[in-house]
């Protein structure tokens, strides 16, 4: 809690921000990653990780093509080999679900 404080301290330039213990939860830490690492690309790692990428547990405007957002394919949380991969190495093996 004390690094997000510190975090919190920078960000707003005085302690309005702090959290107390009660705050700190891992939605708390997912929203609060997002916020300072924005720039950084790892909202998609940070979601899949939480388990609400593909799931109905995190919503948000056109998910899965609805306006209101849905749960999506579980085979979205891993990218399809490139065809020409799987061309030059016949080991390879097509990700389930592509």
């Amino acid at each position: 809690m004390n690094y997000i404080n510190l975090l919190r301290t920078r960000a707003y330039g005085n302690t309005t921000g702090n959290i107390n213990a009660g705050q700190l939860t891992t939605d708390f830490i997912l929203d609060e990653r997002g916020r300072e690492l924005y720039y950084e690309a790892f909202r998609r790692t940070d979601l899949i990780r939480y388990g609400k990428f593909t799931t109905s547990a995190y919503l948000w405007a056109w998910k899965g093509g609805v306006l209101g957002g849905t749960a999506v394919d579980a085979k979205y949380n891993v990218f399809p080999l490139p065809s020409t991969d799987l061309s030059a190495n016949p080991n390879l093996i097509q990700n389930k679900g592509y």
